[in-house]
């Protein structure tokens, strides 16, 4: 584990320190868990998005140079 040092804002600090008291863990903790959630949910929204465009683009080839000199020239990628 590394240390580290951060600036909270009042706010923010007002909001650990409740949360703390009420959970009885460290403003640490809490703020670890914070952060792991929300790159978890990161981690996942970049995963479904890659699943959800994955193969949308009909003209898939290995040659790429190819295909961008044919759309450069105007010409269509049918069979490549």
């Amino acid at each position: 584990m590394k240390r580290t040092q951060i600036y909270l804002d009042e706010e923010i600090y007002k909001y650990l320190k409740a949360e703390s008291k009420r959970t009885g863990k460290s403003l640490s903790e809490i703020i670890r868990e914070k952060l792991r959630t929300d790159l978890k949910k990161s981690k996942e929204n970049l995963l479904k998005a890659i699943e959800e465009t994955a193969g949308i683009w009909q003209y898939k080839t290995d040659n790429v140079e190819e295909a961008l000199r044919n759309l450069r020239k105007g010409k269509r990628i049918d069979s490549i």
